[in-house]
């Protein structure tokens, strides 16, 4: 039977508060709210309320999970965000969490979408390719039902076709 327990080197904890609590996301101004989570108000708060009741944030332990918004924050937040601003130690002083609980928050949100992807993504219509394609087809994008942005998802490489004329925001 272990009767005491010590560290080589003092163990270092995180504050015990959160840098960016529910309160406090809830309350940003709509830019900044984007510019952390990645999406608005509105879709987050639809996407916690696909997620927070999913048995992946409960579990049997004495120690309580933290409230499924948060761990949704921080796994879009990290998945939202690339280069150093995906990192770990910028995440965890953005939300006052270890780099452990970062990943595990990352793992629960990606099982739970990964689990209801039927629900969210979806093929879009008819109807909604026939809508989607005059939009674009005003902008002088005649049969083009969709794009995706480098700006938005940064591609390893040019596209096939007309790949010298491509580039995003960063001349890339």
């Amino acid at each position: 039977m272990i009767t005491s327990q010590r560290y080589i080197n003092p163990c270092r904890r995180c504050p015990s508060h959160y840098m960016y609590t529910m309160n406090d996301l809830q309350t940003l101004s709509s830019e900044k709210s984007q510019q952390i989570c990645r999406t608005t108000h509105k879709s987050f708060e639809k996407l916690v309320a696909q997620i927070q009741d999913d048995k992946t944030f409960q579990n049997s332990s004495q120690n309580k999970q933290h409230n499924p918004a948060i761990q949704l924050a921080v796994a879009i937040s990290r998945l939202g965000s690339n280069g150093n601003g995906a990192s770990l130690g910028k995440i965890g002083m953005l939300y006052g969490i270890s780099h452990r609980a970062i990943v595990l928050y990352t793992q629960r949100v990606i099982q739970i979408l990964i689990k209801l992807k039927h629900k969210l993504i979806m093929w879009p219509t008819i109807e909604q390719k026939r809508e989607m394609s005059q939009l674009i087809q005003a902008e002088d994008f005649p049969g083009c039902i969709g794009f995706i942005d480098g700006c938005l998802i940064p591609l390893s490489q040019p596209p096939p076709n007309d790949g010298e004329a491509y580039f995003d925001c960063k001349k890339r």
